[in-house]
């Protein structure tokens, strides 16, 4: 710090001049305005310079701050409403496909039961023509194991009637019971499928 001689010298005079006692405050004051008074200026513009400065560089980053943030807050957003629309085309393609699920196992069910109803209704039919078919078989059957009968019945009594006109021996009496037999053989003997003699 430099300090010319006719500053010194200022001060001092004016020093000089202040009465004692409660000049020497103002004074001092005079004298270290006389003697820093240019380089304070300085100083005061300096830190006036910085602080402009530093008041810019605060705006700046408030403002860099404040897009900073905005941006994030729109990417934010943008990457929010991004899931949110995958969510629901998710959510939409699960509801289809359990529609569709429930559409096709409706569609089964509703075929098992029509193939049960189908095979019902051809196992009533078919129950019934076997017993339609069983009682015209018995039907057929007595009326052939009646028909035996009768003529059983009345080759017995032509026998037997033959024999109260003709004397007989012993050998056309043999022959005669060799004929009932016969006849009664005929008469238990087995029977085909079909209702003919066997």
């Amino acid at each position: 710090m430099n300090i010319d001689t006719q500053s010194a010298l200022a001060a001092q005079a004016a020093l000089a001049s202040q009465p004692n006692g409660a000049g020497e405050t103002s004074g001092v004051d005079k004298m270290r305005e006389l003697l820093f008074g240019n380089q304070m200026q300085d100083y005061d513009k300096r830190f006036s310079i910085l602080e402009d400065r530093f008041q810019q560089r605060m705006r700046d980053l408030e403002s860099e701050s404040s897009r900073s943030l905005s941006s994030l807050e729109s990417t934010m957003k943008k990457q929010l409403e991004s899931v949110a629309g995958q969510f629901r085309e998710e959510k939409d393609l699960r509801a289809e496909a359990d529609k569709e699920l429930e559409r096709s196992l409706r569609e089964h069910t509703q075929a098992l039961e029509k193939r049960l109803a189908q095979a019902s209704d051809q196992l009533a039919r078919q129950e019934r023509d076997f017993t339609d078919r069983l009682g015209h078989e018995v039907q057929v059957l007595r009326e052939e194991m009646r028909k035996r009968q009768d003529d059983a019945r009345a080759t017995t009594e032509r026998m037997f009637a033959e024999l109260s006109n003709v004397k007989t021996d012993r050998n056309l009496l043999a022959g005669l019971f060799v004929e009932i037999a016969k006849c009664l053989n005929q008469d238990v003997s087995p029977k085909g499928g079909n209702g003919e003699r066997g």
